[in-house]
């Protein structure tokens, strides 16, 4: 979009008048939402985002944060009550220097930095341009404010002695904001060509120590619950695997089916004494149960969930083409990160970004196709023209 503000390479402009809006209540109350929700405004010259710009408290580094807010808050002295003012004077500080190379060579120029101060000025004391009259003196802001319409809110509260300060209602009252900018180029040769974007990132320096010490705090936690978590499944490893075969006795446990006539098999190690004829006659019994009997290991815990690990879902027709299309995901992530990290991907490659995202997508199409086909294969799927259709539409 090609804004009305007149930019000319070299030239300075002190004060030029661009336009006057009028706006209703409506428009005023839409102004505000806008100013107390922190809306900035973003332009760009040269490929480089208008920035604000900050200094450092000992005023020894200087760093851009892309966009100016459109107004600001402030509160009255006589009143107390919080007031809404609208940047409606712009000031636009352009610096360059010479470019590289042969261009540079035959006087040609490079913008390296763009900076914007903003500043709120009353509608009163303008000249014939529409300019205000002393542009470097502190001057009212141009509040965001129409009186209410006493005479129709007496009416309206016909009985009430007290009458609201604030009108939403739409009667035909209106407010004009006037709107200027200057232009000011100035040359700065330490700010290399290649190095322009530097400066909208140097306000993250001072919190890359504390990134580190985040990330190795995260990292220290992680390692202490996953240690621990070991030594838990590894304790109860142990002691279930003890309880089931190599335990003290190291003896597998038995366990009999009941016999034919419903009693209860008697326990091979745990006999009472009793006579000769008892003894023979108890050998018979044992011998007769002796088909009944089965030597199997006692599963209990956490082994209980040995047959489920591989048993396939209910639904794994669409968990599969899911999977798959997760996978296309990480990878079209994974590329773009790695991207970013080279500095293939920056700033100054506007749409960039998104481009190469939809071309990595539609890249990871065959790695989506592949996970998806060769889970549902595990599954054990058969009609993979259905999962064939159901990957792109996941």
């Amino acid at each position: 979009m090609t804004s009305d503000y007149d930019v000319a390479m070299g030239q300075d402009q002190e004060c030029q008048y661009l336009c006057s809006h009028r706006t209703d209540r409506q428009g005023i109350k839409r102004a505000r939402e806008l100013i107390e929700e922190g809306y900035v405004a973003e332009w760009i010259v040269d490929n480089l985002p208008g920035a604000t710009s900050f200094v450092t408290v000992d005023r020894k580094h200087k760093y851009y944060a892309a966009g100016f807010k459109i107004g600001y808050k402030d509160f009255s002295p006589v009143t107390g009550k919080q007031k809404y003012y609208i940047n409606n004077h712009i000031t636009l500080v352009i610096r360059y220097r010479q470019a590289p190379g042969r261009a540079g060579r035959n006087g040609g120029k490079v913008i390296v930095g763009f900076e914007v101060y903003t500043k709120s000025i009353e509608a009163a004391h303008r000249d014939s341009t529409g300019c205000p009259q002393d542009l470097h003196s502190d001057m009212d802001g141009m509040e965001m404010y129409i009186a209410p319409n006493t005479t129709r809110l007496a009416s309206k509260y016909p009985s009430s002695s007290y009458l609201p300060e604030e009108d939403d209602t739409d009667d035909g009252s209106t407010l004009t904001i006037p709107y200027s900018y200057s232009v000011y180029f100035r040359e700065d040769d330490s700010i290399e060509w290649s190095k322009r974007w530097d400066l909208y990132f140097n306000n993250q320096e001072d919190s890359n120590v504390i990134h580190w010490l985040a990330i190795i705090n995260s990292l220290v936690i992680c390692s202490l619950l996953t240690v621990i978590v070991v030594m838990v499944i590894n304790r109860t490893y142990k002691q279930v695997h003890g309880k089931d075969g190599s335990g003290d006795d190291g003896k597998l446990l038995l366990k009999r089916r009941k016999p034919g006539n419903g009693t209860k098999s008697p326990r091979l190690r745990e006999k009472a004494p009793a006579g000769l004829l008892e003894q023979k006659g108890e050998a018979g019994r044992e011998d007769d149960w002796s088909s009944d009997e089965e030597f199997v290991e006692d599963i209990t815990g956490w082994k209980l969930l040995h047959g489920d690990i591989f048993r396939p879902p209910p639904y794994a027709g669409y968990l599969a083409p899911l999977i798959g299309s997760g996978m296309q995901l990480v990878f079209m992530a994974t590329g773009l990160l790695i991207l970013s990290c080279l500095g293939i991907l920056n700033p100054s490659f506007r749409g960039g970004f998104v481009s190469v995202g939809v071309g990595l997508f539609v890249f990871a199409g065959i790695i989506s196709g592949y996970f998806s086909s060769r889970l549902y294969k595990t599954f054990g799927g058969m009609n993979w023209r259905r999962n064939t259709l159901l990957v792109p539409l996941s």
